[in-house]
């Protein structure tokens, strides 16, 4: 036999709030609109060009020193 206050429950769990998505995709779209006006400007563009780049070589440098140094962790088993 199916419990149906169980069943309601379950279907309950899996769905999102409608009001939450909304906030959600309204924070988003500003987020997004924001954005946008940001980097309209070339002065911004470029600034977020060098933030990248930094980003992207210190990457490449850690990337490198664990490839030729990995980091190894001694795993103790417990009886």
């Amino acid at each position: 036999m199916i419990d149906s206050k169980k069943t309601k429950d379950a279907k309950k769990a899996g769905t999102v709030n409608s009001i939450v998505a909304g906030v959600a995709g309204v924070v988003a779209g500003g987020m997004a609109v924001a954005a946008a006006v940001v980097m309209s400007d070339k002065k911004n563009q470029k600034k977020v060009n060098d933030v990248l780049v930094g980003a992207k070589e210190k990457v490449t440098e850690i990337v490198s020193a664990i490839k030729t140094q990995p980091i190894v962790e001694k795993s103790v088993l417990k009886a």
